[in-house]
């Protein structure tokens, strides 16, 4: 990797931890922020031309090496770089009330246009690295044309720029196998928060009894799991982003009997989890409900307890969702490459996402897609 890309990292390292010695400082965060950026351009500039200088001399190893540098370190410093500036731009507005927050929504457009800036000397290597495998005919226009357009996007750049660097090595003959952390990662993290989960579902006739068998405040305790498990496996996504850099090994490795198997075994892991996410916002939504329904005078009126259930509902179902994302990466992965290998039909596979998308069809999905490759696998070929 080059020095420029390590200098970056390094930078974007130095910012992240401004940000979380300064998320108390509001007042200073803008003046520090204002110096550090300007640091960050300058460094920027040298990684540009740093990076044009691999993409005229074909350096396609190096290329994606500072890639990878780069993109790893900007995913720390985004997700701290969002919750400071929302933190600032909230502050800024909420003194601006004579002017409806105006100032709050100028800085919020200031700040969107400077990370922007930001998050666009870090895709300059993956672009570099399309370039040369484009010229060499190593990939065609359109993965070329679609990874291009994601690099200029925030978050797709990093998912693109996984995939990016995974088919550089493949075509370089670098690729690593996945190693066994990042193959069970994702599964062990689920398999904590389900049995947790369990536990709390284990808990829960015994706590609304006469006789409690169970401590209530280890019951209350549990009832944080869910949200826990939204922190880490959609907030702070390392965990995901690891699992879909496994799977793109593993597309590229044609290694679908590793894809099936992970899909399945994720996907049952992930249920207790669920079930809890589902009793609580059950209970928050009756809780939320209750007392705007018992006001009402007639039934006709029943309408107005929609704003109080929709507060509890709509952001538990996305919460949810968001959740349920991470847990098909291996399984639409899968489907992929079954097209790709002419094991199943374009039918079946958009059939397949879709149904992987889905509240409960994804656990059907994943079975039956296993139990397909399966028989597939047993079919002999004819020669």
């Amino acid at each position: 990797m080059s020095t420029p890309a390590k200098v970056l990292g390094g930078w974007l390292g130095v910012g992240t931890l401004l940000m979380v010695a300064l998320i108390e400082e509001l007042p200073a965060v803008p003046v520090v922020l204002g110096g550090w950026l300007v640091g960050c351009f300058v460094v920027g500039g040298v990684v540009v031309a740093d990076a044009l200088r691999l993409r005229r001399r074909e350096d396609l190893d190096g290329l994606q090496r500072s890639a990878n540098v780069v993109k790893v370190a900007a995913v720390p410093f985004f997700l701290v770089n969002f919750v400071a500036l929302a933190r600032v731009v909230l502050h800024v507005g909420a003194g601006d009330r004579q002017h409806f927050g105006l100032r709050g929504f100028l800085t919020a457009v200031l700040f969107v246009v400077l990370t922007y800036l930001v998050m666009l000397t870090t895709s300059a290597y993956s672009i570099g690295c399309l370039a040369v495998m484009r010229q060499n005919g190593q990939i065609g226009p359109g993965f070329f044309g679609l990874h291009l357009i994601l690099q200029f996007l925030f978050v797709a750049d990093v998912v693109s720029a996984i995939v990016v660097i995974e088919v550089a090595r493949n075509r370089l003959g670098t690729a690593q196998r996945p190693g066994p952390l990042s193959r069970q990662l994702l599964t062990g993290v689920l398999l904590i928060f389900s049995v947790f989960a369990t536990i709390w579902l284990v808990m829960l006739p015994g706590f609304y009894s006469d006789y409690p068998l169970f401590d209530a405040d280890w019951h209350y305790r549990l009832g944080f799991v869910p949200f826990v498990a939204f922190l880490i496996l959609v907030v702070v996504p390392i965990v995901p982003l690891v699992a879909f850099r496994t799977a793109v090994r593993w597309y590229l490795a044609g290694d679908v009997d590793a894809l099936r198997r992970s899909n399945r075994t994720v996907k049952l892991t992930m249920i207790p989890l669920f079930l809890q996410n589902f009793f609580l916002c059950a209970v928050i939504t009756g809780v939320i409900s209750y007392f705007p329904l018992r006001m009402m005078q007639k039934p006709s009126d029943a309408w107005l307890a929609v704003p109080f259930v929709s507060l509890s509902i709509v952001p538990g179902i996305i919460g949810a969702y968001l959740m349920l994302l991470p847990t098909s990466i291996y399984g639409i992965t899968c489907l992929a490459l079954m097209l790709r290998q002419r094991l199943i039909t374009p039918r079946f596979c958009a059939i397949h996402v879709v149904l992987h998308l889905l509240f409960v069809a994804d656990i059907i999905s994943a079975l039956v897609v296993s139990s397909r490759d399966k028989r597939r696998a047993a079919v002999p070929v004819a020669r």
